[in-house]
């Protein structure tokens, strides 16, 4: 009864109205969902050294032995590992934030749904962090594979003719498999310096592991604003976002509308601007934004089947910049109350179907309301206690 009562109070809090501290005058405020699932990298770009700093977030779930994290680079890099907060804090300084205009009093509140072995050049070796790693390249991808494979590294199948692609491209890999004494708990973003001066994300090799519309959200630092030079630059307009009770809005499910539209090849700029506009309160992140003086944060949803080019990055400092912030309280358009289809899916939403088993369209309307009452009445016992 008590875990129960546990899981009802976390849904409780996910449906409560955030904290005053959102500041900007409304109860609904910062209503853009974060994509936890995203694939989030972080490339900064060292014009003087033509070097890039690439850190990557790294989402694995399932058994340590079974971990494998491969990745083409044009040579040989150096490693390291960095903490989560370099990535959550930076996700909420540039997260785009619509400001929703006041709830209409007609609608109604619904419910939400450097060696050779065997043909193989070994480039490097150690281990890093949680990892053991290997850098190494072949003009001869089967023996690659093998040589991965016979070193403890997991190499699937699917892998393989992708491996032949960027060994044709004269890439070198970067394998890296936790250490035997670490578990998926112990694992930490990679840090990767290599040479070269514009950033690009090896797409065609993540499809292999890839879930259906993933996300993929990139900020790159450096000098000037960058912009996709092979995939095109998408927008979502003020006056296509719908505001809905419970669920925020349907930016999400715009993006992957207009990225769809482009065949998947195609990103939206959700922020630009000087990095001294930025405060960080984590030290790592507040250093990294001292040493480049732009940032630029792009988003796309993609699916496997699009991921047929890797998206590369180029600089142009003619761009205006982007802000994050968009404020559409003036706007009585936006709240649709009767069609809520596009509606992006909530926090709540996630927990019931976690809780469910993926039953929560189902059961949503009806655990909702029993969650709103025991809350209620949760509430109200609080208040009558402190009255006594």
């Amino acid at each position: 009864m008590r875990r129960r009562m546990l899981l009802l109070i976390c849904l409780i809090t996910l449906l409560l109205p955030a904290p005053a501290a959102w500041a900007c005058g409304g109860l609904f405020c910062t209503t853009i969902p974060t994509d936890q699932a995203a694939e989030r990298i972080i490339f900064a770009v060292n014009a003087g050294a033509s070097t890039i700093d690439a850190y990557v977030q790294i989402n694995y779930t399932g058994s340590p032995d079974q971990f494998a994290w491969v990745v083409p680079v044009p040579n040989p890099p150096t490693l390291g590992v960095v903490d989560m907060p370099l990535f959550t804090e930076l996700d909420q300084l540039t997260q785009p934030n619509y400001i929703a205009p006041p709830l209409p009093d007609t609608c109604a509140i619904p419910m939400p749904a450097a060696s050779s072995d065997g043909g193989v050049n070994v480039l490097g070796q150690g281990s890093v962090g949680p990892y053991d790693y290997a850098v190494v390249g072949s003009s001869d991808p089967q023996a690659l594979v093998q040589w991965l494979r016979s070193n403890g590294y997991q190499i699937t199948p699917p892998m393989e003719p992708l491996v032949a692609v960027y060994v044709q491209e004269k890439m070198d890999f970067l394998a890296m498999k936790l250490q035997p004494d670490k578990g998926t708990q112990d694992i930490q973003p990679i840090k990767m310096t290599y040479r070269s001066t514009k950033p690009m994300i090896p797409l065609r090799l993540t499809a292999v592991a890839a879930n259906p519309d993933m996300g993929v959200l990139t900020w790159v630092l450096a000098q000037s604003q960058a912009e996709p030079e092979n995939y095109k630059v998408m927008r979502v307009a003020n006056d296509e976002i719908v505001f809905s009770l419970f669920s925020g809005n349907n930016y999400p499910a715009l993006v992957s509308q207009h990225a769809d539209e482009a065949g998947g090849r195609a990103f939206i700029t959700e922020y630009a601007g000087p990095t001294s506009a930025l405060r960080a309160s984590d030290s790592a992140l507040d250093a990294l934004l001292r040493q480049y003086p732009y940032i630029t944060r792009v988003y796309t949803r993609i699916s496997p089947e699009e991921m047929t080019v890797d998206p590369v990055f180029r600089f142009n400092p003619a761009l205006p910049d982007v802000s994050n912030i968009h404020d559409l309280r003036q706007d009585a358009r936006l709240w649709d109350c009767e069609n809520y289809a596009n509606r992006a899916s909530s926090r709540a939403a996630v927990v019931l179907d976690a809780v469910t088993g993926g039953r929560g369209s189902q059961l949503g309307t009806i655990a909702l309301a029993a969650v709103l009452l025991l809350g209620l009445g949760f509430g109200a016992g609080r208040l009558m206690r402190r009255r006594r």
